[in-house]
């Protein structure tokens, strides 16, 4: 299966199984954990004890993550 520009530009990867083909998003992700990372410091910073307690929560569960796979660390090295 080829992959065209504008896809790797967008970071999309399409996966075919056998009933179909899921289009995955990682750009959107990305944003997204981007944000929930940039809200959660300034909660810890500037919030709220139950903002913090939130903030710490999202932490917990991103080192949770890492810890079963779910999620992957990439550096890019230019």
């Amino acid at each position: 299966m080829g992959y065209f520009y504008q896809d790797w530009k967008e970071k999309n990867m399409f996966v075919e199984k056998r009933k179909g083909q899921f289009v995955m998003n990682f750009g959107e992700a990305e944003k997204s954990m981007i944000e929930n990372l940039e809200r959660h410091v300034i909660n810890l910073t500037e919030g709220a004890s139950d903002e913090k307690r939130m903030a710490i929560g999202y932490m917990e569960y991103l080192a949770d993550c890492l810890k079963k796979g779910k999620l992957e660390v990439k550096w890019n090295i230019s």
